[in-house]
Parts: structure tokens; C-alpha cells; sequence
């Protein structure tokens, strides 16, 4: 039962980082402009699958929280590590809602992700940063058998928050090198030297 459970797990983490890379390069290759009906259709294709990933991924994760305990009533509890993986798949969940509801209608909007004010592109900058390092580091979790035991919440959450901090300055530049390179709109004064 525990191998199931532990299989179908892996399954469904491994399908959502995939998803969640093919979709940020994808995302990537438009550079903030408007997404074609095939490229939003994709999106939404994705974002559902992602959502049914990430159900599994709650389901089988109390499973095995169960198991453990059931195998280690003493210890399995004390795990620190274990809480601070519960906290990552928390914070990526919440952020999922808000990628969801304010984000994914942005960017597959007419104007796509250029055309919208500075501030929108930096919040949706965020959640993709805060998605895609969650996702990521949340799969390193559950690999770093090392931490079991060893590792220090405050501390795994520390890393946690550098790795998120350094991926939110990185989106927020390229979502400012787009702006940079982005033609003026027609309601600005362009001036023509003659």
C-alpha cells in the first residue's frame, strides 16, 4: 500500500513540475505578448491537469503521513522537515488560487502581459516566481532524505525563502528588460528626429 501511495505521488509531482516547465517556457517564448487561441487553450489544458496533480499530491501526501505515523508513532511527527514541506505545498496552494483568479486571466487576455499596468506584471511575475520555485523545492523535499530528522524548520524555511526571494528579483528584472524593449504605445509621444 505504501509503495502505491509513494508511486502515485511521485506521479503526480513529476507531471506538474513538467507541465509547470512546458508552460514557463512556452509563456517565455511570447515575451508579454498577446498568447494565441492555441497557446490559451494549452494554458487552461495545463492549469487543469495541474489542479488534479495537485489534489493527488494532497491526498497522498496525508496518506503517507498517516502510514508513517502508523509505522512511527514516537518520531514520524517530529520530522521537521515534514512540517516544512506541508508549509511549501501550503503556500504553493494558496498561491495557485491566486495565479488562478488574478494571473492566468491577465496574461491570456487580449493585451497579454505587456499591455498591462506595471504593477499587474510585477504581481504576476511574483506568482509564477513563488509557483515555480514552490513546486520545485517542495519535489526537493521529498527527495532530501538527508533532512529527516536533521534539519531545522526555521532552517529549511530560510533556504526556502532565499530561493523564493532570488527568483522573484530575477522575474521582476525580465518582467522590467520586457517593458525596457517594448515599443511605445500609440496614446505615447513619439518623437522623430529629422
Amino acid at each position: 500500500m505504501k509503495t502505491l501511495l509513494v508511486y502515485a505521488h511521485l506521479l503526480a509531482a513529476c507531471v506538474s513540475v513538467g507541465i509547470l516547465l512546458l508552460q514557463d517556457l512556452a509563456l517565455a517564448k511570447t515575451r508579454g505578448g498577446p498568447l494565441s487561441t492555441k497557446a490559451i487553450s494549452d494554458l487552461r489544458t495545463a492549469a487543469d491537469i495541474m489542479f488534479f496533480a495537485l489534489v493527488v499530491l494532497w491526498i497522498t501526501g496525508l496518506a503517507l503521513v498517516v502510514v508513517g505515523y502508523l509505522e512511527n508513532p514516537e518520531q514520524y511527527l517530529m520530522n521537521q522537515k515534514l512540517w516544512a514541506k506541508f508549509t511549501v505545498v501550503s503556500i504553493l496552494t494558496l498561491n495557485g488560487l491566486f495565479l488562478h483568479y488574478f494571473s492566468f486571466p491577465r496574461v491570456i487576455s487580449r493585451c497579454g502581459l505587456l499591455g498591462r499596468s506595471p504593477l499587474e506584471q510585477s504581481l504576476i511575475a511574483i506568482t509564477g516566481a513563488i509557483s515555480s520555485t514552490s513546486w520545485l523545492f517542495a519535489c526537493f523535499l521529498g527527495i532530501a532524505r538527508l533532512w529527516n530528522y536533521t534539519a531545522d524548520y526555521q532552517f529549511v524555511m530560510l533556504v526556502y525563502a532565499a530561493l523564493v526571494s532570488a527568483a522573484i528579483i530575477v522575474a521582476c528584472n525580465v518582467m522590467r528588460s520586457l517593458r525596457a524593449h517594448e515599443p511605445p504605445l500609440l496614446t505615447d509621444q513619439v518623437h522623430i528626429k529629422t
